[in-house]
């Protein structure tokens, strides 16, 4: 079945390298749209996103990330913070979230444009994690959680594909262990 949705989500890759492009603000208005329509439970959209494009706060982010995403933080031309409000849902801001930053990253790719999706969440909440760091470089209030930090911009070099368990691998009928 040829189908336009699931070819943007079959073809999106998570990109280390970035060009020296900018991204429009056009182009950042749709991302951020396709962010702002994700689902969340009963409606509640308990999201905010920061937009960095200033290139000594990416720097900073850079500083207290994995490492692996240090180079795509200080390439792309702007990155977005995912940034839930735990009181206004506190049953299920991670996975609201984790929405918007999938929709984000898969209207980026339909629009030629790439993303990493950093996952900064901690779980634990514990002290010193680099969510922590991330809240007070970006200056987020106590009762929010940042749950992604997504660069945005035009990928430098070949993005390989990697390979996706078969759905025989990962699919059960009527209950979990029956094929």
């Amino acid at each position: 079945m040829d189908n336009q949705v699931i070819e943007t989500i079959k073809n999106r890759r998570t990109v280390a390298r970035y060009e020296n492009t900018a991204v429009k603000d056009d182009e950042l208005s749709v991302i951020l749209e396709a962010g702002r329509w994700a689902p969340s439970w009963i409606n509640k959209q308990p999201w905010k996103f920061i937009v960095i494009r200033d290139q000594k706060t990416k720097e900073q982010l850079g500083e207290v990330v994995p490492t692996t995403f240090v180079q795509s933080l200080k390439e792309a031309p702007v990155c977005v913070a995912v940034v839930v409000d735990t009181e206004e849902d506190p049953y299920h801001f991670i996975e609201a979230g984790a929405a918007v930053a999938q929709n984000m990253a898969l209207a980026a790719y339909s629009l030629g444009l790439n993303t990493s999706w950093i996952g900064v969440f901690d779980a634990k909440e514990q002290k010193n994690a680099a969510e922590d760091k991330v809240k007070k470089i970006l200056e987020v209030p106590k009762k929010h959680r940042v749950v992604a930090l997504l660069p945005v911009g035009h990928v430098k070099g070949d993005v390989p594909k990697k390979d996706r368990k078969t759905l025989s691998q990962i699919m059960f009928k009527e209950k979990f262990g029956k094929r």
